[in-house]
């Protein structure tokens, strides 16, 4: 009768039963050569026979660096923000899913994955981003999550995204839309600003722009910029806006926060839209919804694509604008 499988069956419970080393089992596992097809079948036998189902850690163990995935973030402070915490959330499930083991690594830590990952996903792309260039000269397979390059990537269909949200200001009678970025002066991240500026052609308006600093807290970095905006009017006098189009939820927040603080009523008199819908955070929020769980899902398949040798390619993920309160 054959055994039931023990609930902690581990390649040490095959290595012990087979009387081999780890190392061999290893090969077996994984089809590698270096042990005899006698012994190979013998030790696939003993994982059949125990119901062997490698965990993410066991394929770490018998498969090194191959079965690890680093994550690594663009900036040290990047890992605060409320929209990465998820993504990383996400993105860690998928990659359990794969069996396959994720790793943490910060900006500057990128020196040593090749060292200790087989595969990386980049997070949080910034100006003089050494990253793709080094991974690619270690011969390390990766993707990019945000911005399109000349290697395989995933992004939501941002610019379609704040096109959408601008031509909803529009259609409900604002005229004197203003966007909010971060760091709008870099060639990063333009394809919000882009999709702003696209709607506004069409409706024939002129643009303006507010670009903030890259800050950890991004609601704060916003609610300090508008209100020293708001602070030069007289008493009673409105702003030269009537509504903020902004990149992020995180920076909609701090703008709400700051029209709030000098009485400003939303969205009677400003309207104020964002970007991502995260949950509990827009939860009044006029925003554009992109499915987190689907992007980190196509991630960790484009990874397999790359890992496997194929043609990289871009793969731009559909959103959906979602109307509350203020806007």
């Amino acid at each position: 009768m054959t055994r039931a499988a023990p609930k902690t069956a581990t390649i040490r419970e095959i290595a012990r039963r087979a009387e081999v080393s780890i190392a061999s089992v290893s090969r077996a596992l994984n089809g590698k050569p270096g042990i005899s097809e006698a012994l190979r079948e013998h030790i696939l036998a003993i994982s059949r026979e125990i119901h062997y189902r490698p965990s993410a850690a066991a394929r770490q163990l018998i498969s090194g660096k191959a079965a690890v995935v680093g994550i690594s973030l663009g900036r040290q402070d990047i890992d605060l923000r409320p929209y990465y915490i998820l993504l990383y959330q996400h993105l860690t499930l998928a990659l359990h899913r794969q069996g396959t083991v994720p790793i943490f690594f910060a900006h500057d830590q990128t020196t040593t994955l090749p060292e200790r990952a087989g595969a990386a996903i980049l997070l949080g792309e910034f100006p003089d981003d050494t990253r793709p260039a080094l991974l690619r000269e270690r011969q390390v397979p990766f993707v990019r999550v945000g911005e399109p390059g000349d290697g395989f990537s995933v992004a939501p269909d941002d610019r379609h995204g704040l096109y959408l949200a601008t031509r909803h200001l529009i259609a409900g009678g604002r005229r004197r839309i203003v966007f909010m970025g971060d760091e709008l002066e870099q060639p990063l991240g333009q394809r919000r600003l882009e999709g702003y500026r696209h709607a506004l052609a069409e409706a024939g308006l002129a643009p303006q722009a507010i670009s903030v600093p890259h800050c950890h807290d991004a609601a704060l970095t916003a609610y300090r910029h508008l209100s020293r905006r708001l602070a030069g009017l007289a008493g009673g006098v409105m702003p030269d806006f009537d509504a903020l189009v902004c990149e992020t939820d995180e920076l909609a927040l701090g703008c709400l926060a700051s029209l709030e603080d000098y009485g400003i009523d939303v969205p009677g008199q400003v309207a104020v839209t964002g970007f991502d819908d995260l949950p509990t955070l827009a939860a009044r929020l006029t925003t554009v919804r992109q499915d987190i769980a689907a992007l980190a899902n196509e991630s960790v398949n484009l990874l397999g694509d790359a890992v496997a040798g194929k043609p990289p390619r871009h793969v731009s993920l559909p959103v959906e604008l979602v109307v509350r309160q203020t806007g």
